[in-house]
């Protein structure tokens, strides 16, 4: 998503429909910014377009029943141009301030921007590995993928980033995988390749 709200659109065709998934956060307002909101919806691409319905899911920050659905309904309409993707949704799901609604455009395959979690990151380039570079004050991670570097990166962990509870300061220079890392960490700040 484009602006100054974060948002990933993830669009998986299953037979005639399309899977909808969609993940973002509020305009940062401090200790009062809204937690990320995500939601799945199903929909038919026609003419550019996906009318989809959201459905029953679990998701990391917010799980969404048939019966909550029933009781208030949700769509999702996506429409694709080329790079980009417009989102507009009635879901009420998200906090105060979280919106999924906007314009979305496509990344390079392997891109990471700010605003990425370690999970989707994961996901995305399960293969890569970090090295971490620095571990004070904010721990700084190279980002490495067949022998080619593709950023330096750092998250919103300050030097606390290892999953085994170690402080990234007392293993720089040490080459891990995704797992090192919690899911749940986002990108705060990406250095090109070369650093």
């Amino acid at each position: 998503m484009s602006g100054q709200r974060r948002g990933l659109l993830t669009l998986t065709p299953k037979g005639e429909v399309w899977r909808v998934s969609l993940s973002g956060g509020a305009l940062s307002d401090g200790a009062a910014t809204a937690a990320d909101c995500e939601l799945e919806a199903e929909g038919v691409l026609k003419d550019g377009r996906i009318e989809a319905r959201v459905v029953p899911f679990e998701g990391t920050n917010i799980s969404l029943s048939a019966a909550d659905l029933a009781a208030r309904p949700a769509t999702a309409r996506v429409t694709l141009d080329a790079e980009t993707a417009s989102v507009s949704t009635d879901f009420q799901g998200c906090g105060v301030g979280a919106d999924l609604s906007g314009r979305y455009v496509r990344q390079a395959p392997g891109a990471i921007s700010e605003g990425d979690r370690v999970a989707d990151l994961s996901a995305a380039l399960p293969d890569a590995r970090l090295t971490i570079l620095d571990g004070y004050p904010w721990a700084r991670f190279a980002i490495e993928r067949g022998g080619k570097r593709l950023a330096v990166v750092q998250f919103d962990g300050e030097n606390e980033e290892l999953a085994d509870g170690r402080n990234s300061q007392q293993a720089i220079g040490a080459q891990l995988g995704w797992g090192a890392l919690k899911p749940a960490l986002r990108v705060v700040k990406v250095e090109g390749g070369a650093s």
